[in-house]
C-alpha cells in the first residue's frame, strides 16, 4: 500500500489535539446524535462530560472549567460547520479570532528532566486557554496543510456529530456505522415503498 503524499498528513501530536477536539465538540455541543435528540449537560453531567473527551485531566475541570470548554466546543464546532460548507474563508477567520483569544503562542517547554516539547499556549495560560490555543493552532495546521476534509459533520438526517476521516480513501461521510446503516435502511425502504 502506498504511503499518502506528504500534503495530506496531520503529524501525531495535531491529530491527538484533532481527535480531542472532535471528541470536545461531541460531548459538549450539537442538538442531534445518531437520529435522536441530544440531552443537554449542566452541573456533574456537564463536568464528566468534558473531563471525559480531553482524557485524563486529575481533576483539573470543575463546572467553571467546564462551561468555558463548552465555549471552546462550540467556536470548533463553528469552525467544522464552515469547513463543511467550504467556506475557508469564514473558518481562517474564526481560527484566527480563536487563535488570538486563546493567546496562542508557541514555545519551548520541558518538565524536570524530560526533553524538550512544543507548547502552543503562553507559559501564563490557564488550563482552557491551554486546550483552545492547542486545539486552534491544530485545526489551523490541517486547514493550512489544504487537509480541512479530514474533519466534518455527519451526513445523516438528524445527527451533527464531527469526525474525524482518517482512511486513504477521504470519502467518509457519517460518524459512525449507526449512522451510515440508518440512511442505508432509509433508502432502501424508500426504494421499496417507490417500486
Amino acid at each position: 500500500m502506498a504511503d499518502e503524499p506528504e500534503g495530506n498528513k496531520v503529524d501525531g501530536h495535531h491529530a491527538m489535539h484533532l481527535e480531542a477536539g472532535v471528541a470536545l465538540i461531541n460531548a459538549l455541543t450539537g442538538q442531534h446524535v445518531h437520529g435522536r435528540p441530544k440531552p443537554g449537560l449542566d452541573g456533574d453531567e456537564l463536568v464528566r462530560a468534558a473531563a471525559g473527551a480531553l482524557g485524563p485531566v486529575d481533576g483539573q475541570v470543575d463546572l467553571a472549567v467546564a462551561e468555558r470548554l463548552r465555549i471552546v466546543a462550540s467556536r470548533l464546532r463553528e469552525i467544522i460547520e464552515s469547513l463543511s460548507r467550504r467556506d475557508r474563508d469564514q473558518a481562517a477567520g474564526l481560527l484566527n479570532g480563536m487563535l488570538a483569544d486563546s493567546r496562542a503562542r508557541p514555545h519551548l517547554h520541558r518538565h524536570g528532566e524530560q526533553s524538550w516539547h512544543l507548547h502552543f499556549h503562553s507559559p501564563d495560560a490557564d488550563f482552557v486557554q491551554q486546550w483552545a490555543a492547542g486545539l486552534a493552532v491544530s485545526v489551523a495546521a490541517a486547514l493550512g496543510d489544504h487537509i480541512p476534509h479530514r474533519v466534518g459533520l455527519c451526513a445523516a438526517p438528524r445527527c451533527d456529530q464531527v469526525y474525524i476521516d482518517a482512511s486513504q480513501a477521504q470519502i467518509k461521510r457519517f460518524c459512525g456505522l449507526a449512522c451510515q446503516n440508518r440512511v442505508k435502511a432509509a433508502a432502501y425502504r424508500a426504494r421499496r415503498s417507490g417500486s
